[in-house]
């Protein structure tokens, strides 16, 4: 076909009719054209690669042998678990009705519901749970008591739970100060630490940041007030118009205030 398309381009010149002549798009006809007679040739070997070893290797023939022996699914499925699979469950359950459909013509879905647990002697802690309990700052919020049972722990296993710790209380004690010295300070004491993107992001806006520690007045209302709008825009991005994205917008703000009535906002924009 390459060689067709080679051949009425010397004759023709023309790529939009080579393109419906052979039904192929015209970017495909530029690359036909530009083949030389050695990768055309090339394309008569087949490149044998090398398969990929998958986590469903080890378990291929088991699956196979009882499938074939009518076994039921969720037996295959218990089994396959109980001799050791450790990967994720919905991609063994989709494997075997792949295998049962493209072997035995047999289709089914395991629909039980299944769950894994831990152990009632293991103590399952989040990372989340971790960064929430070295962050937050505020007396008022009390702290997950499992972590604070097994932190010490945690540190001595992980020594980067405690580095990222002791950063983040230099930088609070920094933001939370009135001496912009120290913000230097916390910049050249970190700038080669596990947190240097960190670092580098407060370097670039190092003058908003001054302003942060120095002065009483905040950015923050008015933030919040961009973040929430913004928010608005994307859920509405595509379905309204400009009216419908005031009102949305609109109500949005007026729900803060004291004497907002939803059934007069709602007479009062309606064009009925």
């Amino acid at each position: 076909m390459i060689k067709s398309v080679q051949k009425s381009w010397e004759e023709h010149k023309n790529i939009a009719a080579i393109a419906r002549e052979f039904s192929i798009s015209p970017p495909t006809v530029e690359r036909y054209i530009g083949k030389t007679e050695k990768e055309i040739s090339a394309m008569d070997h087949i490149t044998a690669y090398k398969k990929r070893k998958t986590i469903f290797d080890d378990y291929m023939n088991i699956i196979y042998k009882m499938l074939r022996d009518n076994v039921k699914p969720e037996v295959i499925f218990s089994y396959v678990i109980k001799t050791g699979y450790a990967g994720n469950l919905k991609s063994l359950q989709n494997y075997i009705e792949v295998v049962a459909e493209n072997n035995f013509r047999r289709r089914f879905w395991i629909n039980w519901p299944y769950k894994f647990s831990y152990p009632n002697d293991v103590s399952v802690i989040k990372r989340n749970e971790i960064l929430k309990y070295i962050t937050v700052k505020n007396p008022d919020i009390k702290k997950d008591e499992n972590v604070s049972k097994y932190i010490d722990i945690i540190k001595q296993k992980y020594e980067i739970v405690a580095v990222l710790e002791n950063i983040y209380d230099d930088f609070y004690k920094t933001l939370m100060g009135n001496d912009t010295n120290r913000l230097d300070n916390f910049v050249y004491k970190h700038e080669s630490s596990p947190v240097k993107a960190f670092i580098d992001g407060i370097k670039e806006d190092i003058a908003p940041v001054r302003n942060a520690i120095s002065s009483h007045i905040s950015s923050g209302f008015v933030e919040g007030n961009n973040n929430k709008f913004k928010l608005i825009k994307r859920i509405l991005y595509g379905r309204a118009d400009l009216p419908f994205l005031f009102k949305k917008s609109y109500l949005a703000f007026l729900f803060s205030l004291d004497d907002f009535s939803l059934q007069n906002f709602v007479r009062a924009i309606s064009p009925f």
